[in-house]
């Protein structure tokens, strides 16, 4: 029998040290996200990640933005292209003064602001219009984009507003042919997976890592897990003293997975930090090579979706199912 465990335990950490190693893993950027042709920039401030997303799937960048750069993975890509002046919550309460200033700054007299009824889950009170007050007085239009009624309607808002009414068309039957394809690849019945969501940070000055598991009802859940028909299970790693944040709480040690017992293990963020985590977890205890993930080598990493990569929205999903569905 001992000799059973350890050749369990010896399989798991060679499997960890092969994903450390360069296991080729999802890409978190979609072939979908990428475009051949620059886009355009005028001179605009625009308040709202889904709003960017979907100007620049239109080939359109404002001069500069206020978007939620760490739930927005375009952000990372854009950030050398157009100015970011902090998320909506940041442009209010902590720099008040940033949107009208740069405005002035940049000769722009025109500002574009989403709205959704739903902005972020995690700060409800957060609104792009929040910042309006502040603009008063300053001789900026104030123009709108509205969500409420569905992305195709965003989509045709927007396009007139930037002046490429004549791209619209082409957007929506992008997305909506990538979301029918998406659809039509779910699992006919509910795969009824037990799922932990580990968010991964490394430090590469310290070799340091830092870990967040993302807490049920988040947006992992509403757009990947539900549709898949599966379970978050990442709260039984939750202790009575962590705080949550942004959905997420920090965690140092991984022997929780033992209670949680995931069929699978999605990383989101740096998957390498994940990783490194996991093994050093499985070297000091041994019993977590048991765990179904671990033991089916069922650990991917993922995008991870927050709502506002809409118009990316269905290769996301697409990803989710071809790696829970195995």
């Amino acid at each position: 029998m001992n000799n059973y465990i350890k050749n369990i335990n010896s399989k798991a950490l060679a499997f960890l040290f092969i994903m450390i190693t360069g296991l080729v893993l999802f890409s978190s950027q979609t072939a979908e996200a990428k475009r051949k042709i620059a886009p355009e920039k005028i001179k605009v401030i625009m308040v709202g990640d889904r709003l960017v997303d979907v100007a620049f799937n239109l080939g359109v960048l404002p001069e500069a933005m206020s978007v939620r750069c760490s739930l927005w993975p375009m952000c990372k890509e854009l950030i050398n292209t157009s100015q970011i002046l902090g998320c909506p919550k940041c442009i209010v309460d902590k720099n008040p003064s940033i949107v009208p200033s740069t405005a002035k700054k940049r000769g722009i007299k025109r500002i574009i602001v989403e709205k959704h009824p739903n902005f972020c889950i995690y700060k409800p009170k957060v609104k792009p219009a929040n910042v309006v007050p502040l603009l008063k007085g300053k001789g900026l239009t104030i123009e709108y984009v509205d969500f409420s009624n569905g992305l195709e309607s965003a989509i045709r808002q927007t396009a007139k507003l930037l002046g490429c009414q004549s791209k619209a068309d082409a957007l929506i039957d992008r997305y909506n042919k990538a979301l029918a394809k998406a659809k039509k690849g779910l699992p006919k019945a509910k795969l009824g997976k037990k799922v932990v969501i580990i968010n991964g940070t490394y430090q590469s000055a310290t070799g340091k890592t830092f870990l967040r598991i993302e807490m049920p009802g988040g947006y992992s859940d509403s757009f990947l897990l539900h549709p898949l028909g599966c379970v978050n299970v990442g709260d039984v790693l939750k202790s009575e003293n962590k705080k949550v944040d942004r959905g997420h709480f920090p965690v140092r040690k991984l022997d929780a997975l033992l209670k949680a017992k995931p069929d699978v293990i999605v990383m989101t963020g740096n998957p390498f930090a994940v990783q490194k985590a996991l093994a050093a977890a499985v070297k000091k205890n041994p019993a977590l090579a048991n765990v179904p993930a671990i033991k089916d080598t069922a650990i991917y990493s993922l995008p991870f979706y927050a709502d506002s990569s809409v118009i990316e929205y269905p290769a996301i999903l697409r990803q989710w199912t071809d790696a829970l569905s195995n």
